[in-house]
């Protein structure tokens, strides 16, 4: 729709025809709750509903088969500014930083384990070429 606004004969007219409608569904249910027409306005009211329906989903697929989503989405959003600041609210120095931290710490704290156990084997083969006891360190 544009940006005018309705004429107000067309305001007014819509506003009368919703009312009617209003005011015709109450008479109808209450119509429907008579014992002789009851069932047959009952049916007839689902059949014209599902009817309605099937109008209806038509109709939207007329106006979204006219419709270019495409040119609206472009026109309607910045995609690579949005991404811009999206990038910039990311503090990626820190990210990195922090990544970088823990991978450094679990190697360190590797390393060390790797440097104990390689003691630990250099220590023992000279032990046993010395003849030493293990408990005598």
């Amino acid at each position: 729709m544009s940006d005018k606004a309705l004429p107000p004969a067309v305001t007014v007219a819509l506003g009368a025809v919703a009312g009617v409608a209003d005011g015709v569904a109450v008479l109808y249910r209450g119509a429907e709750g008579l014992p002789v027409l009851g069932s047959w306005l009952r049916r007839t009211r689902v059949e014209l509903q599902a009817r309605g329906e099937r109008v209806l989903a038509a109709g939207i697929e007329v106006i979204l088969d006219e419709l270019d989503l495409n040119t609206l989405a472009r026109q309607r959003l910045d995609l690579i500014g949005l991404a811009n600041e999206v990038v910039d609210g990311i503090d990626l120095p820190a990210i990195i930083r922090q990544s970088t931290d823990s991978v450094t710490a679990e190697v360190m704290t590797d390393v060390r384990t790797q440097g104990e156990r390689g003691d630990d084997l250099v220590s023992g083969f000279v032990d046993r070429l010395l003849g030493r006891e293990r408990d005598q360190r």
